[in-house]
């Protein structure tokens, strides 16, 4: 019975997501809620072109970050530098209302 219990415990965690993986997961999640909520708190006819595409690129990378390391998902690779960049300034804050309506 141990050996059986032993073995099950290694499966689950070699199959398991990190724990690095699964925070990425949640920040991709923040990144897309935060895209999706905002024209529904803030709307969206003041907002140019470029302040559109950061909200969609929000989408776009927090669902790349939500399927990274999982089997057929992203890889490092498929991320550019600004998709990392925008990563690295979601995370910091500075993602703000103020900041995508003052997109030209």
């Amino acid at each position: 019975m141990y050996k059986l219990n032993k073995r099950a415990n290694n499966m689950n965690t070699r199959f398991e997501t990190s724990t690095s993986h699964k925070q990425l997961a949640a920040v991709g999640r923040q990144m897309q809620d935060y895209s999706e909520e905002f024209g529904k708190i803030h709307g969206l006819k003041h907002l140019k072109e470029d302040g559109l595409r950061v909200l969609n690129e929000l989408s776009q990378v927090g669902g790349m970050l939500i399927r990274f390391g999982v089997t057929f998902g992203t890889t490092l690779k498929d991320f550019t530098e600004d998709d990392m960049q925008l990563v690295a300034a979601f995370m910091k804050g500075t993602i703000t209302p103020e900041y995508i309506a003052g997109r030209k």
